[in-house]
């Protein structure tokens, strides 16, 4: 089968071949450029990064509504607030925790990220060292 004649350029000779290669590096070229310097990431960057941008958020809802639910409380017990300063300050996000600050309705399970977050908050607004 003939080619029409105003693809004969193309097709004839080294020009097939010229037209692959160039076709090859513009991809290549497009790619690299793309990935690198462009922003553009794969599937599972992107889930990662979204998950964590969730989880951050997250974070930061609840760890002040913790804090306040703990101040609030501990306006009407005093000594709660002592015996949040006696834990250690490295335990103190596993003592909400255990104690039920981190846990939240609908939640399942007390976040770990919230109740670090939230003992930080704690230290601050208590001001205990």
């Amino acid at each position: 089968m003939k080619a029409p004649a105003f693809l004969s350029p193309y097709v004839e000779g080294s020009s097939p071949t010229r037209l692959l290669q160039g076709l090859v590096v513009g991809v290549a070229g497009t790619l690299i450029v793309g990935f690198s310097w462009g922003g553009w990431v794969s599937g599972s960057t992107a889930a990662e990064t979204a998950a964590m941008a969730a989880q951050t958020a997250t974070v930061q809802a609840l760890a002040p509504i913790c804090a306040a639910k703990f101040e609030a409380a501990a306006g009407a017990d005093t000594g709660l607030v002592d015996k949040f300063a006696a834990v250690d300050s490295w335990k103190r996000d596993s003592h909400l925790i255990k104690a039920g600050w981190a846990t939240f309705p609908g939640g399942a399970k007390p976040d770990n990220d919230v109740a670090g977050a939230c003992a930080k908050l704690l230290n601050t607004a208590l001001k205990i060292k």
